[in-house]
C-alpha cells in the first residue's frame, strides 16, 4: 500500500515536531502534536511545513494559537505560548535552502491533493448520472405479455367446437 502524498512528499524532517507530546487529553491519553492537528482537520504535514517555512516569532504566534484552540478542557490548562517555543524548536532549522524546499514540498502537497472543489464535482457528477439512470428505467414502458398482447385472440381449446359426449 502506498503512503498518503503527505508522507511520500513531506518525508521525515518533521517527525521530532509532529510526533512531540503535547499534554494528556481529559481522557488522560497522551497528546501529541500530529493527533492535535488532525483532531482540528487540519493536515499535520502540511502545518508543520507551513511553520517550518515561516519565521521563528510567525511560528511561535501560529502554534500559539492553534495550541489555544485546542477543545479539550485539559489542554486548556497549558500555556500555549510556553509549550508553542519548546515545540517550533523542534522544527527543522531554517536556512534558506531548506526554506525552499519546504515551500517546495508544500506546493507537491497542493498538487497532490485535489481541492475539496473538485471532490464535490465529481461528487455532483456521480449523482446526475445515478439520477438520470434511474429515469431511465422509470420511462420506459412496461414488459408486454403474449396474454395480454392480443386478449381477443381465441385460445386453443375454445377453438375445436363442442367436445362430444363418450358412450354414443
Amino acid at each position: 500500500m502506498k503512503p498518503p502524498a503527505s508522507f511520500s512528499a513531506l518525508g521525515s524532517e518533521f517527525d521530532d515536531f509532529l510526533f512531540a507530546a503535547i499534554g494528556e487529553d481529559s481522557n488522560g491519553m497522551p497528546l501529541s502534536v500530529v493527533s492535535a492537528l488532525a483532531r482540528m482537520d487540519l493536515d499535520p504535514w502540511h502545518e508543520a511545513a507551513s511553520l517550518a517555512a515561516a519565521s521563528v516569532e510567525a511560528a511561535k504566534g501560529k502554534l500559539t494559537s492553534l495550541l489555544a484552540a485546542l477543545p479539550d478542557p485539559a489542554l486548556r490548562r497549558l500555556d500555549p505560548a510556553t509549550t508553542a517555543a519548546r515545540l517550533t524548536a523542534l522544527l527543522p532549522q531554517r536556512s534558506n535552502s531548506n526554506t525552499r524546499s519546504s515551500a517546495a514540498a508544500v506546493a507537491t502537497l497542493a498538487v497532490t491533493h485535489p481541492p475539496a472543489r473538485m471532490k464535490v464535482i465529481l461528487v455532483a457528477i456521480y449523482l446526475i448520472l445515478l439520477l438520470g439512470t434511474q429515469f431511465a428505467l422509470i420511462s420506459r414502458p412496461p414488459p408486454t405479455h403474449a396474454d395480454t398482447a392480443h386478449p381477443s385472440a381465441p385460445r386453443a381449446a375454445e377453438s375445436h367446437g363442442p367436445a362430444a359426449s363418450p358412450g354414443k
